[in-house]
């Protein structure tokens, strides 16, 4: 799956520009064709465009669920404009949202686990960029299940130097010995070479541990994703995982993408309506309600 990039640019406009692009036009639709069966075809085509990108049995059968979804949605939208005692194009529209957010979100998933899961598919998985806290965190609580980076368990604002003369001298300390100075040259020469291995660049000593704990995690996190890709094609659980990960990354972007749809939608259909575009009539409705 190929993405467009802006230097520059919030990783979160793009997605949500475009589903709100997308829902405004399904939201208008719903509201200006009359014919119910040419609005439910006109959503089909829409999410079976999806096949040209991932043609799988698998995403077949999962978009005709979206499908089924997003058409019940443009019928309750339907149904409550006609049915309604007064226009109002907000409420009409609310009707239906749930629905059809849902049937995007189910389409949007079932295609890109299709394009992560097919054998030969050129994907690009997500990177993560680790925080600092994070990072030291993750890195005390690797040392402890690993005894080869036991100095892990302490780190702060510090350079690599500090750092490795301060876990050394705490271990002199517990034995109750004395450092020299060539010992110290040679903890420092070898403490150097450990975390250069896990920041994979030569280090001088006088940068800091946070920022090289902060490499190490991001790259550990990267590495793993990576490496869960390469395998993607032997029945890895990677596929899965990542779908999983965009499902929920999904639910608070197009429920922002789906509220500002409809408000633009329904504004925009006012404004048809007092420029005349649009006509709403007054007919003679039979209401049937309960005899208490």
């Amino acid at each position: 799956m190929r993405a467009a990039t802006v230097p520059g640019a919030s990783i979160w406009a793009a997605p949500i520009t475009a589903f709100c692009i997308y829902f405004i036009s399904c939201f208008l639709c719903a509201v200006l064709i009359n014919s119910y069966a040419f609005l439910a075809a006109a959503v089909v085509v829409s999410f079976l465009m999806s096949l040209f990108f991932a043609h799988t049995l698998i995403h077949s059968a999962i978009l005709l669920l979206s499908v089924a979804l997003a058409v019940y949605a443009m019928y309750d939208i339907k149904q409550d404009l006609v049915s309604s005692v007064k226009v109002r194009f907000f409420n009409s529209l609310m009707g239906g949202r749930s629905y059809f957010t849902f049937a995007v979100i189910i389409a949007v998933s079932s295609q890109y686990y299709a394009m992560v899961s097919r054998t030969g598919g050129e994907v690009n998985i997500p990177r993560f960029e680790i925080s600092q806290d994070t990072a030291l965190s993750l890195g005390k609580l690797y040392g402890r299940i690993n005894p080869k980076y036991s100095f892990f368990s302490s780190a702060g604002k510090m350079t690599v130097d500090q750092f490795i003369l301060q876990n050394q001298n705490a271990y002199y300390l517990r034995l109750g010995a004395g450092q020299s100075g060539a010992t110290g040259e040679v903890v420092l020469k070898h403490g150097r070479k450990q975390l250069s291995e896990l920041a994979g660049r030569p280090l001088t000593g006088s940068e800091q541990v946070a920022d090289i704990f902060l490499e190490f995690s991001t790259r550990k996190f990267n590495d793993y994703f990576a490496i869960g890709m390469a395998q993607s094609q032997k029945s890895s659980p990677f596929p899965l995982l990542a779908t999983s990960i965009l499902f929920l990354t999904l639910l608070p972007i197009t429920a922002i993408a789906s509220h500002i749809g409809i408000i633009c939608s329904a504004l925009l259909c006012k404004l048809l309506l007092k420029k005349g575009l649009i006509r709403t009539k007054t007919t003679q409705l039979q209401v049937e309600t309960l005899v208490e």
